[in-house]
């Protein structure tokens, strides 16, 4: 007399099927052990986007004579949008620099100057009302920003540089 189990033959399939998955998954290649817990990189270090070729172009765009006002004004603008984005990519390299207290510290400072920032651009407009007040409040902003960028990269130059991460060996 055959044996008759009582599992329905559909219940069958699934526990085959569920048995099937985790013998694939146990033989599959296991990920490697990491000695140190790594923080993704934001901005790649070796991603070096040519934006100081762009800021050179634009300052060179803003000291033509005859331009015209709406001119001037689009240049400052995207020269100052240019160093804002090379501010941005110095503040996320320095920020991957350092350790928590370090990264706190540093975005709380960066907060309080981004705020000095705005106050001390609008503070440098002299034209009350016209298209000039646009060229310098652009032109304020540039040069504030310049300066923190100078400060930024400063310090990013003086982080020590990790060694070069060794290949995991596979046993």
């Amino acid at each position: 007399m055959p044996h008759r189990s009582n599992v329905s033959p559909r219940m069958s399939i699934r526990l085959g099927i569920a048995t099937g998955l985790l013998l694939l998954i146990s033989c599959g290649p296991q990920p490697e052990a990491q000695t140190e817990q790594t923080q993704p990189q934001l901005v790649p270090m070796n991603w070096t986007p040519a934006l100081e070729q762009v800021q050179d172009s634009l300052e060179e765009d803003l000291a033509r004579p005859n331009q015209s006002q709406q001119a001037l004004n689009r240049a400052s603008q995207n020269l100052a949008d240019v160093l804002d984005a090379r501010l941005f990519i110095a503040y996320v390299r320095l920020q991957e620099k350092l350790g928590t207290p370090g990264r706190n510290a540093l975005f709380m400072e960066q907060q309080a100057w981004l705020r000095e920032r705005a106050v001390s651009a609008r503070a440098a407009v002299v034209s009350k009302g016209g298209s000039l007040a646009n060229l310098e409040y652009a032109s304020a902003f540039a040069d504030i920003t310049k300066k923190r960028l100078a400060a930024l990269e400063g310090r990013l130059a003086q982080q020590p540089v990790p060694p070069p991460a060794t290949p995991v060996q596979k046993e």
